[in-house]
């Protein structure tokens, strides 16, 4: 008696037909997630492996320590613009593109629902970028560990905080949103590409000037003029303090002659506003909220109008 046999899922219909379109940028994209994971596989097992000898050549804790950091620098730098690029390419060749060519209109013909058509277009992209934020941000944090002492990887650093957690995903996520939105209602491959690109430029921008404040900061007062300030502190504001208690801007004493400055103002202290590191993960997740929701929206207002156009 043969033993009955589970046949492997495949991707059939509208599906299969979105990833055999785009099957080229997925391969490429899988394999540079692979040779990144290999290289980072490989520079962390070589750095736990070997020592800070000087004999060692170009083999050594301390070599191995700068390749993890310029590794890591380039994939913190690669998450910036990943947004970007996302947005372009499903505006662009993804939707806008069949939009613009009318080559929509032959998987219409084929009993295939409009929405339908539209969602998949939505779906697969958002598949893809999902899992390669989440590889990179693996990644990332695999390669950040043994370097958080470069000050390029400070955690409040734009890029490093990006790629260190879920913010990543969902700016990967608006950017296929975007996309979808600008593809539709532009219909032109090139300027919903640009549309897209800037839409989702001007987000990151937006939210890169206000997630200092995203969560409540920790006020520092101290009766000297040193700050004290930790080398992972996220400092967002500073000043000084005058005997009665007034606050003064830290510049007013950025001038020749600095100790004699305070003296005249009666200086005898400084304020300092900022984030410990212990901020990272709640800030990551109020932003991480923020751009998901806008996404939604941006999802929910490209399903409404393409069901007003065609359903």
């Amino acid at each position: 008696m043969s033993a009955l046999t589970t046949p492997r899922p495949r991707l059939r219909g509208i599906t299969w037909l979105v990833v055999h379109q785009h099957r080229r940028l997925l391969t490429v994209t899988a394999a540079l997630l692979t040779v990144a994971a290999v290289v980072t596989a490989g520079l962390r097992i070589a750095y736990g492996t070997s020592s800070y000898d000087d004999d060692g050549g170009l083999f050594t804790r301390f070599a191995y320590q700068g390749g993890l950091s310029a590794l890591a620098d380039f994939l913190a730098n690669g998450a910036l613009l990943l947004p970007l690029l996302v947005a372009a390419v499903v505006a662009g060749p993804v939707i806008g593109r069949e939009l613009e060519s009318g080559t929509y209109k032959l998987a219409w013909s084929q009993s295939l629902p409009p929405v339908r058509w539209f969602t998949a277009k939505i779906a697969v992209p958002a598949a893809a970028v999902a899992v390669t934020t989440m590889g990179l941000t693996v990644l990332f944090r695999v390669l950040w560990g043994p370097v958080t002492w470069d000050y390029r990887l400070s955690w409040y650093e734009r890029q490093v905080f990006l790629a260190s957690g879920p913010t990543l995903l969902a700016y990967g996520l608006l950017a296929v949103a975007v996309g979808a939105l600008a593809g539709l209602l532009v219909r032109r491959t090139l300027v919903a590409m640009s549309v897209a690109g800037l839409a989702t430029g001007t987000v990151m921008v937006v939210m890169a000037a206000l997630w200092g404040r995203l969560w409540p900061s920790v006020t520092v007062e101290r009766q000297n003029t040193d700050p004290g300030v930790r080398y992972d502190d996220f400092v967002l504001d500073r000043g000084l303090l005058t005997s009665t208690g007034e606050r003064l801007p830290e510049s007013l004493c950025f001038e020749p002659g600095y100790e004699a400055c305070l003296a005249r103002h009666d200086v005898t202290g400084v304020l300092q506003e900022h984030h410990p590191f212990s901020h990272l993960w709640p800030l990551q997740l109020v932003e991480t909220g923020i751009v998901l929701a806008l996404a939604a929206a941006a999802v929910y207002a490209a399903l409404r109008i393409f069901r007003r156009r065609h359903a």
